[in-house]
């Protein structure tokens, strides 16, 4: 999906970065995402020497997910990233920490909002031959559904106006949930956490019990109020059925 808002497109121009996901948004005056170092959590490219992208998240060994408007860029997903340099320009981790997303295992939904999504599986790494879910390690998906005011994380490689070196490097940020709805094959979480193009993707953890309850996909903050969107995994039955179905084939030693 093509960013639309004049604002963001000269945004995103001054970082020579396409974006691929519709406009997130910051919640509130200020941009309140901090640096973050989270292993399970990757960068998702077009190709080994992309220039920005989405987040995927790890939910097994060889399992992720992500949002289904990224199908374009989910080739590669970089784990353990650098910070970006003076002029907001991605910088690339060791080959030992690269990654190729298998194209043919893509389940994904590219439906708006509440109904976005993906699941794949990580190939081994090329050098080391090891699974991303082994060394990066992964987080558990709840099929349980959230209350209104639970608090949720969403950590992501977010654009960023303010920092250059946090340009579309891993940043992390709380928030309330707002709103659940679930109608017409559409599963909608509402939420307030800070988030920028580039966190399409990103997976929502329950602050309190880290697991995965919905993955962020659409903006809709304003210095004045809104919400950013999502698609809660707990009311939708196809996201569910994909995330168990590649879970139940994950590989074997």
């Amino acid at each position: 999906m093509l960013v639309k808002s004049v604002a963001v497109v000269a945004l995103l121009s001054a970082f020579s970065f396409s974006s691929n996901a519709s406009e997130k948004s910051i919640c509130g005056q200020t941009d309140d995402r901090l640096p973050s170092t989270d292993s399970k959590i990757a960068r998702a490219l077009d190709s080994r020497t992309g220039s920005g992208g989405c987040t995927v998240t790890m939910i097994g060994r060889s399992c992720a997910i992500s949002a289904g408007h990224c199908k374009s860029v989910l080739k590669i997903a970089e784990f353990n990233t650098p910070m970006s340099d003076s002029r907001g320009r991605i910088q690339h981790p060791g080959v030992e920490d690269v990654y190729e997303i298998d194209q043919e295992s893509i389940v994904y939904k590219n439906g708006g909002v509440g109904n976005d999504y993906a699941v794949m599986r990580v190939l081994p790494n090329n050098v080391t031959g090891e699974y991303a879910g082994d060394v990066q390690g992964h987080y558990n998906v709840s099929f349980d559904m959230p209350a209104k005011g639970d608090v949720i994380r969403i950590t992501g490689y977010g654009l960023d106006r303010n920092d250059k070196e946090r340009n579309l490097a891993q940043q992390t940020h709380t928030g309330e949930i707002k709103t659940t709805s679930s109608r017409s094959g559409r599963s909608t979480m509402s939420h307030v956490a800070d988030t920028m193009g580039g966190n399409s993707g990103s997976s929502i953890l329950k602050e309190s019990t880290s697991e995965i309850v919905a993955i962020h996909t659409h903006g809709g903050c304003s210095s004045r109020g809104g919400s950013n969107s999502s698609t809660l995994i707990a009311e939708h039955q196809i996201l569910k059925d994909a995330i168990t179905a590649c879970l139940a084939t994950e590989p074997q030693d």
